[in-house]
């Protein structure tokens, strides 16, 4: 009998959590980017410039959801875990409701409706705000933003979210999965 020290032959092994030397896929902002990885102490994820280790995901259940934030020895990524907060259905109707009177033609993109600049958004990273309270700032902190129409306003909101705090999903990966992660990556290649 041959000594093998992979965990995956182990018995005892939970088929439902990682392991160190597991092969996952990683599904970064809602499938904008996926990437298969393997789990090592020494592994990293590189989201836009910057890398993230890979640590932290190893003993997670696969279908957990990751967040970029601060710490004392830079950005990592941390567990989220999902709330008991639903949206209410019936809030947005009314909200589309009035938003209908909304039109984006009167807003003119001159890049000054914005009144953070990028060194406040870094000095809001030193202090240790999160992805998701600099988000909230840019918000605030946009002329235009109040008299956008409700895509629009969601459309933004997104498109800061998936820049100043990233989520990585952690899939199994399955043969669907693979096929479809590399159809999305090379689709000349594969068609």
């Amino acid at each position: 009998m041959s000594q093998n020290n992979n965990l995956a032959d182990d018995p005892n092994q939970n088929p439902r959590v990682t392991w160190e030397g597991c092969s996952v896929l990683l599904d970064i902002n809602d499938s904008d980017r996926l990437v298969f990885a393997r789990l090592t102490a020494a592994s990293t994820l590189t989201i836009g410039n910057k890398k993230y280790p890979l640590q932290p995901l190893i003993g997670c259940p696969f279908g957990s959801l990751f967040q970029v934030e601060n710490g004392k020895e830079g950005q990592y990524l941390s567990r989220v875990f999902p709330t008991a907060e639903g949206d209410n259905v019936e809030e947005k109707g009314c909200c589309q409701i009035k938003d209908e009177s909304k039109d984006n033609r009167g807003l003119v993109d001159n890049n000054t409706a914005q009144s953070l600049s990028s060194e406040d958004i870094d000095s809001m990273r030193r202090q240790g705000a999160t992805g998701d309270e600099i988000v909230q700032a840019l918000i605030a902190n946009s002329a235009t933003f109040e008299k956008k129409t409700s895509f629009s306003q969601e459309k933004y909101r997104l498109k800061k979210q998936k820049k100043y705090a990233p989520k990585v999903l952690l899939r199994r990966p399955f043969t669907r999965s693979i096929c479809e992660t590399y159809f999305k990556k090379y689709p000349e290649r594969i068609g």
